[in-house]
């Protein structure tokens, strides 16, 4: 009887664990959204007032921890374009990312050095307020899954050790 309560106890545990991860899943992918808007304002500001190459300002503009998978290094690769797409095919499957956020971070980065300073800085507006919009949608998906994951988890353990027992 001691283990059947124990192991409920466990099942129940896991199944609650499950749900708080889900939930931290939700919250991750809403931290790496804020901190590439940051990094498009960031970008967009270097641009304007800077020469260096495109690698440069990218390397200079991922400062914060949420985006340091993002670094570039310039003599690994042939183009902006293809070192871009490697990044973003290499970034944490824990972050949560949807395919359309990896859809629009492709597209980001296939026009990112290839127009004039006009240009880059109309493409880093168009991204900003698409990911901006992102960010809304994932925060909206915190708002209402996040309890939700962590309750489910909690009850579908418990119904789990309530039919052990």
């Amino acid at each position: 009887m001691v283990l059947k309560i124990f192991g409920s106890v466990l099942v129940v545990a896991a199944s609650f664990a499950i749900g708080c991860k889900l939930s931290h899943n939700l919250h991750r992918r809403r931290d790496f959204l804020k901190a590439f808007v940051t990094f498009i304002s960031s970008l967009a500001t270097s641009i304007r007032y800077s020469s260096a190459d495109i690698f440069t300002l990218v390397n200079s503009c991922t400062g914060d921890d949420n985006l340091s998978f993002l670094l570039l290094n310039e003599n690994d690769l042939d183009s902006f374009d293809t070192a871009w797409k490697n990044k973003i095919d290499n970034i944490p499957k824990a972050i949560s990312l949807t395919k359309s956020d990896r859809q629009l971070l492709y597209e980001f980065g296939s026009q990112l050095g290839k127009t004039d300073i006009e240009g880059q800085l109309k493409h880093l507006e168009l991204y900003k307020i698409t990911f901006a919009k992102q960010l809304s949608s994932a925060e909206d998906a915190i708002t209402q899954k996040s309890k939700l994951y962590k309750t489910m988890g909690f009850f579908a353990g418990t119904a789990a050790a309530l039919m052990m027992i």
